[in-house]
């Protein structure tokens, strides 16, 4: 969800405007594969200083606690970082912001936030997230079971808020299905293109396209979502395939990298519902 840089209104960063959220579809189920547990306070997290920092703050960081407490928030606030021009985008769970930031090695400042307009409710993190940009002195890296954690520190040391990354980067690109519901596809057709800069899919079931949406759930560890999935109406032989595959990816709650040429998807139970083998196309 990446957004465009011409907003309509400046924002100062304490403002007190209120405002509300949209929620986004979500599915329910618990993966037994997946840590569910809260975010480790500054206490139990010492973090490290960052040494890349373009490097090590790619992709989005998504807002899971503000002041030591959890952000519930269905519209979650979150923001990710542009070092060719040294700007940050994000959402501070009502409006949509960017700004200029400054960061060398651990330590950053944000300046010049800009904001969008909408009146939202007051449940919404808003105005703790603004605080925080304005306070914010020093970033550090935590990282547990895989995922990485981004704690935001003021001049006295103290955690302001925690930030998740679900970097699932190593899904984009074309994928063959090698399995649905743990039965070999002999197809070689089934194919899918997953696009997490567009939060797009598109593929082939082996007989009709298939198009629909990528959400990407931070409730859970490697959460993911397809949404919206289409196809087109071609009665085939193999319809069988198309069904399954549609099935597996509506059930699909969490992904896991399996090498670095295959992943896999799980339903809301941890049961592997498909597998897919990287498609390296023919330049």
């Amino acid at each position: 969800m990446k957004f465009g840089k011409i907003i309509i209104c400046v924002f100062v960063a304490v403002a007190a405007v209120g405002c509300g959220t949209m929620k986004k579809s979500a599915k329910t189920g618990v993966n037994e594969n997946v840590d569910t547990t809260a975010v480790e306070t500054s206490e139990a997290m010492t973090g490290i200083l960052l040494s890349n920092p373009a490097e090590q703050l790619a992709g989005e960081w998504t807002f899971m606690t503000i002041d030591g407490k959890d952000v519930n928030t269905l519209s979650r606030p979150f923001i990710a970082f542009d070092f060719r021009e040294n700007r940050f985008y994000g959402n501070n769970g009502c409006n949509i912001i960017n700004g200029n930031f400054k960061c060398e090695g651990s330590s950053v400042v944000f300046s010049d936030i800009i904001s969008t307009r909408m009146a939202c409710d007051n449940e919404t993190p808003e105005h703790k997230v603004m605080k925080v940009f304005n306070d914010v002195v020093e970033l550090r890296l935590n990282e547990k079971k895989g995922i990485q954690y981004l704690q935001m520190l003021d001049k006295k040391g103290h955690e302001l808020a925690t930030l998740k990354s679900q970097n699932l980067v190593f899904m984009n690109g074309a994928w063959t299905v090698e399995e649905i519901d743990g039965e070999t596809v002999v197809d070689e057709n089934v194919k899918l293109v997953i696009d997490l800069d567009q939060l797009t899919i598109h593929g082939n079931s082996g007989c009709n396209i298939v198009n629909g949406t990528v959400y990407i759930d931070y409730e859970k560890d490697w959460g993911v979502q397809f949404q919206q999935l289409l196809s087109t109406m071609k009665m085939c032989e193999n319809i069988q395939t198309e069904k399954k595959l549609l099935v597996a990816l509506e059930l699909t709650e969490t992904c896991k990298q399996l090498d670095n040429s295959k992943i896999a998807l799980y339903d809301g139970k941890g049961k592997c519902v498909a597998v897919l083998k990287k498609l390296h196309l023919e330049k």
